[in-house]
């Protein structure tokens, strides 16, 4: 009898999210084909990542930036979704309030064909610039991250293979220190192209870069970046740079295999990313809505 009355609650409070609308992650990680369901599922995935760098304290204000392209709501076409810069009731949205509905999208002239507000310019200008030399990007994300920010402002701001979360970086990296502020789209093709095939942008001076398939990806990258470049100005501050013991070659290698190849990247990044979706959807956030 209580085994039957567990099993109607879970069945009950299953049918209270459905509702809701919110999938479970299993059903979040895979790609829909019906344009305005992608849609909403990738401004779910988008607006999450908003409200988790803002409870890591991973953003400065509210003036990074994170995109992805996603089909417009009609079909007609595909669009860049990205939190407003500034809202009609005047300033702009904190990160805590971000919500799936809350983003806009953006045609690649800039103009704003979903939502409400406007884009920063900053976010428009560097984000369609890069997509317009890069037309793979699908998510980027850029924030100026405390650790990985300060390493970028040092005279040599390479991230040393001291620790096996920096293996993660190995020949990933791409370096840039000719900053200029982004206020056209050619600043963004600028960036794409001193990032290359890269999938990460140290901005020397600015902040960082990152280029991902999915969000998970690109949310795992930033995450383990911010990470990697914090145990090695911890180190370096504790001992001096000459300090610094680097990992063999062959360990290098081995490990960044390890954590990047044969689906691994994809896999470990959807673990971290999917736990923090089950978290908010277990507290029926309403990020999701």
């Amino acid at each position: 009898m209580l085994r039957t009355l567990s099993r109607r609650l879970l069945i009950r409070e299953a049918m209270r999210e459905d509702k809701r609308g919110i999938m479970t992650a299993a059903e979040a990680m895979k790609p829909l084909t019906d344009p305005a369901k992608e849609n909403q599922r990738l401004r779910q995935h988008l607006a999450l990542s908003y409200r988790l760098l803002e409870d890591m304290k991973l953003n400065e204000a509210n003036c990074n930036h994170l995109t992805v392209t996603a089909p417009r709501r009609d079909g007609k076409g595909e669009i860049m979704l990205l939190v407003p810069g500034f809202v009609e009731s005047g300033g702009g949205l904190d990160w805590s309030q971000v919500t799936a509905s809350s983003l806009l999208g953006l045609h690649e002239d800039g103009s704003v064909v979903e939502g409400d507000g406007l884009p920063e310019l900053s976010a428009a200008s560097i984000h369609l610039g890069i997509r317009k030399e890069n037309p793979g990007a699908r998510v980027i994300m850029h924030t100026h991250t405390p650790y990985a920010t300060a390493l970028g402002c040092l005279e040599d701001p390479s991230i040393l293979m001291v620790h096996q979360n920096s293996c993660r970086y190995l020949g990933r990296v791409a370096y840039d220190t000719g900053y200029q502020p982004a206020v056209a789209q050619e600043e963004g093709k600028r960036l794409a192209r001193a990032m290359g095939n890269k999938s990460i942008l140290m901005m020397c001076h600015h902040g960082t870069l990152i280029v991902a398939d999915t969000v998970a990806v690109a949310f795992d990258d930033l995450y383990y970046l911010e990470r990697a470049c914090m145990t090695q100005l911890l180190a370096m501050g504790a001992a001096g740079r000459d300090a610094l013991k680097l990992l063999p070659e062959d360990v290098q290698e081995s490990t960044r295999a390890t954590i990047i190849d044969n689906g691994s990247l994809e896999k470990y990044s959807n673990k971290h990313f999917y736990s923090l979706w089950n978290k908010y959807r277990q507290q029926s956030s309403n990020v999701f809505n």
